[in-house]
């Protein structure tokens, strides 16, 4: 159990780093609107839970990675398929 919890936090921990990073000022990192991203990073290293595999790169930094990176997977996948959906459902 404290295994899944840790995996969360270090996602989240990715996810702070997502917006530290993509942020210029500290009073623009802690805008309510940039909280997406540190539970976008928590739920992504809860998933990497699921998925990690023993071997290669410590755990504990692949999960603050895919913490940092998922987010943006996400944001991707959901602008991507917003555009297929716009031409599919063309009149």
């Amino acid at each position: 159990m404290e295994l899944i919890i840790s995996f969360t936090i270090l996602g989240a921990l990715g996810g702070l780093l997502h917006v530290l990073i993509h942020t210029s000022s500290l009073r623009e990192a802690l805008q309510y609107d940039n909280s997406k991203w540190v539970i976008i990073g928590a739920i992504s290293g809860l998933a990497y839970y699921f998925l990690h595999t023993d071997y290669g790169f410590p755990d504990s930094f692949m999960a603050i990675v895919v913490g940092y990176a998922g987010a943006d997977f996400i944001v991707a996948a959901a602008e991507r398929s917003k555009r297929v959906l716009r031409e599919l459902l063309k009149p």
